[in-house]
């Protein structure tokens, strides 16, 4: 298992945050894609909930996720293990939780995600996991920009 950590201190409330990173239809508001981020689709019928599921296309191969906990403000997470392309590469169990804690003015926003590779896969990890850190950070660039701009 490889954990990555990413945080950051975001000028907005835990709810406003939360509800952007939960509302996994509008994404595509405040996150453009990217050569590793092309979106989320086919987000099962209903409200956001644990249970909720989607797929994320990517270059490397398919993440197929479940929201596996939430609670509204302060956690939330998801596992999307991720089936590579070509299938005999193996995959990646990806695990991805976040925590945020209100601090006056600020919420302060941690996202831990846990890499378990299996299979051939093993042996590209070093760029794989420099690929997971680049869109990460921009993810949480992206995330911290929006929603100081757009408070509500």
């Amino acid at each position: 298992m490889i954990p990555l950590a990413f945080e950051a201190d975001i000028r907005a409330s835990a709810e406003r945050v939360f509800s952007l990173l939960a509302d996994l239809r509008d994404y595509d508001r405040w996150l453009p894609p990217s050569s590793s981020f092309r979106g989320t689709v086919k987000i099962s019928d209903g409200p956001i909930a644990v249970g909720t599921t989607y797929i994320e296309p990517g270059p490397l191969g398919t993440r197929y996720g479940v929201v596996t906990d939430m609670v509204r403000p302060t956690r939330l997470a998801f596992e999307q293990p991720m089936t590579l392309k070509p299938r005999w590469t193996g995959a990646i169990g990806i695990k991805l939780s976040h925590t945020l804690t209100q601090n006056g003015p600020t919420v302060h926003l941690l996202r831990a995600l846990e890499l378990t590779p299996q299979g051939p896969i093993r042996w590209a990890m070093p760029i794989v996991v420099r690929m997971f850190r680049a869109e990460n950070a921009r993810m949480m660039r992206t995330l911290k920009a929006y929603a100081e701009a757009n408070p509500g």
